[in-house]
């Protein structure tokens, strides 16, 4: 049994993984938001007393306009969150022995292939820049302690996220597709995320940048044709970029941005995802939420 600091607990990936690791006999300490609101880390440094990993999924919903102001909350949200959490297990006289530290697969830039956790980050994208400061700042945390750096696919679940507004109109036997048909893209079910997290924990050679995705290579065209064949839509409909810059402004390149990355790590150290392809995640997935 394991003491388990958590940021971002109440969201959604914290919330569904404070219940796994609670499913295990875990014990989860929740880091509350107000501790990262203070000017020093006194409290946060007291809070983290007693823990054996630190799990830090802190940070904005990435999924909507990106206006300056906005830019900065996610900013703030993910960078200066991780900088305080860091200087407070930094400050510990025994820190805790693992920190796992989200980030995304937004760190790469758009490619006909897929990435490996090795690989450069993209030039000139907002978004890899955030996910560089994000990660460095996380790097600065004691070197006793074993950092483990996850980045994110798109998080898929029927229950939450963008899914069940993009699967909307399949409601109605509409399919609305978006982005380039043959841009590459990676995701993961939510169950499998949850499920590596904890997995992660419990492998102690693993360490560094893991990406946390399902582990087809899957093109925006195989998601949709999917997704039809799941919901018996009749018609379906293309969304032009156009159209998702005018919507989302500088956000719509996580939709239309095509990044592919391989979860190397997992697949090494013998992870198994309850949803490999795309076909298995609708099928399984919507029939045990339904």
């Amino acid at each position: 049994m394991m003491n388990v600091a958590i940021t971002g607990s109440g969201g959604f990936i914290g919330s569904h993984l404070v219940k796994r690791l609670k499913m295990f006999g875990h014990r989860v300490a929740p880091l509350q938001h107000y501790l990262f609101t203070q000017d020093g880390v006194d409290c946060l440094t007291q809070a983290l007393v007693g823990c054996h990993a630190v799990i830090n999924l802190a940070g904005a919903p990435i999924n909507r306009r990106w206006t300056d102001a906005y830019k900065k909350e996610l900013v703030e949200s993910r960078v200066m969150t991780t900088r305080k959490l860091v200087e407070a297990v930094n400050r510990l006289h025994e820190p805790p022995g693992m920190m796992i530290s989200a980030s995304a697969v937004g760190y790469y830039g758009p490619s006909s292939g897929c990435h490996g956790e090795q690989d450069a980050p993209e030039a000139d994208s907002f978004l890899a820049e955030l996910c560089v400061a994000w990660e460095k700042e996380a790097g600065l945390v004691n070197g006793s302690v074993r950092l483990v750096l996850t980045r994110f696919g798109v998080v898929l679940s029927p229950d939450g996220g963008a899914l069940p507004e993009m699967m909307r109109p399949a409601r109605f036997g509409v399919m609305a597709a978006a982005g380039n048909p043959d841009h590459l893209f990676s995701w993961v079910a939510l169950e499998d995320l949850v499920d590596a997290l904890v997995f992660i924990m419990g492998r102690e050679g693993i360490s560094g940048p893991v990406n946390i995705t399902a582990p087809e290579r899957t093109s925006n065209r195989e998601f949709y044709r999917a997704a039809a064949e799941h919901f018996h839509t009749r018609l379906s409909i293309h969304i032009p970029d156009a159209v998702l810059r005018l919507l989302m402004g500088e956000a719509s390149q996580v939709i239309t941005g095509g990044r592919c990355a391989l979860p190397e790590t997992l697949m090494r150290e013998g992870f198994q995802f309850q949803y490999p392809d795309i076909l298995t995640f609708f099928n399984k997935a919507f029939s045990v939420s339904s």
